[in-house]
């Protein structure tokens, strides 16, 4: 045993092209942070913090698509990846501010222990709201959660809108969100 122990210190101590190397491919990768930081690494990030702010009200909200399903339907995009979608019933939700509806999803999130179905006013509501929680990940470009239906639901983010795909038994649905901005 202490031969080994012996064997092992000689050949740690007796690596200086492996600590070399070492060395070498620390200051490439440092070299490499240092000159690329704004370029590559802020632009996705400056785009990334966009989707946050806000919220995404689905193209038709007030229409006869609301009409038809009874409610507006909102989105909101959380930095922890937790997303919630929002059903406010309709006509009721045609008088909510959008300001309001912001600070629904935010409250809703923070009602949430883990991932589910919350029914509520949520402080600033006067007709009750359905809230589903998620926690969402990242593939390729695109955003996947589970949404209830026979696979996940992804999203397509655009240049303020997003598309929320939908698999269906035959074809996949696509429904438009455009950003609403705070106020």
């Amino acid at each position: 045993m202490k031969r080994c122990a012996t064997r092992f210190r000689e050949h740690k101590s007796t690596s200086p092209v492996l600590q070399s190397l070492l060395q070498k491919v620390w200051i490439f990768v440092l070299a490499i942070l240092y000159c690329f930081p704004d370029n590559a690494f802020s632009e996705h990030t400056a785009e990334s913090t966009q989707i946050y702010l806000g919220h995404y009200s689905k193209e038709g909200n007030d229409e006869t698509s609301s009409r038809t399903v009874e409610n507006n339907t909102y989105i909101k995009l959380f930095k922890d990846h937790w997303i919630v979608m929002l059903y406010v019933p309709y006509p009721y939700a045609s008088t909510v501010d959008a300001s309001a509806i912001t600070k629904v999803l935010e409250r809703a999130k923070g009602q949430a222990v883990s991932s589910s179905y919350i029914r509520g006013k949520f402080g600033h509501l006067s007709e009750l709201a359905t809230a589903h929680v998620e926690k969402y990940g990242v593939a390729e470009d695109r955003i996947v959660f589970e949404c209830g239906s026979l696979a996940p639901c992804t999203i397509k983010l655009g240049e303020d809108f997003l598309e929320l795909i939908r698999p269906g038994v035959i074809n996949e649905h696509i429904i438009k969100y455009n950003h609403v901005a705070e106020q």
